[in-house]
């Protein structure tokens, strides 16, 4: 199967949803509040304003991504309306619509990402593929450093990122901050 990486084009949003929505919360698949609350919080806003990548499958269907906020004031200022949107649209998930932990080491880690692949396409280098064109781009870019958060528990992802260079910052007991620095 040929898979390439692209940059987000508008054709792709509803297989990018789709992909937020499928790889999220198992709930998010019989809760349309929870499915709403995915699309708002890890999805939109990194689609209009954020760089994002595609893996995209040789039927034209993207099956994965990497979401990247470059800059954590301008992602503060973008994602200001979408918390608000969450708590009005969503109002059981809307102690959620909270991007606190991006706060914590902004200074260091202006960036932060997010990737998601769908589970028949994980595997074979794509998620490295796709993590390497994001690192290129941010230090092209001059960004300094980028991180993440990870559920402890997800011991295939943080053995990941760890592979990919990042360290963990901060342990809060039942996941991670990760981070890299350029």
């Amino acid at each position: 199967m040929i898979m390439k990486i692209i940059p987000f084009e508008e054709k792709y949003r509803n297989d990018a949803e789709r992909i937020c929505v499928d790889t999220g919360d198992k709930d998010n698949m019989i809760n349309p509040e929870h499915r709403r609350f995915s699309v708002l919080m890890y999805c939109d806003e990194y689609i209009k304003y954020e760089t994002v990548y595609l893996l995209v499958n040789d039927e034209d269907k993207a099956v994965g991504y990497i979401m990247c906020a470059k800059d954590y004031k301008s992602f503060e200022k973008h994602m200001t309306p979408y918390l608000e949107q969450i708590r009005k649209e969503c109002p059981n998930f809307a102690e959620r619509a909270d991007i606190r932990e991006y706060t914590v080491l902004q200074e260091e880690y202006p960036a932060h990402m997010h990737i998601d692949i769908e589970e028949e396409y994980t595997g074979g280098g794509r998620g490295s593929a796709l993590m390497n064109t994001l690192l290129d781009d941010c230090r092209k870019s001059g960004v300094k450093g980028l991180m993440l958060g990870v559920d402890g528990k997800n011991t295939r992802a943080v053995g990941f990122y760890k592979k990919s260079g990042f360290k963990v910052l901060y342990d809060s007991g039942s996941g991670y901050l990760m981070g890299i620095r350029f």
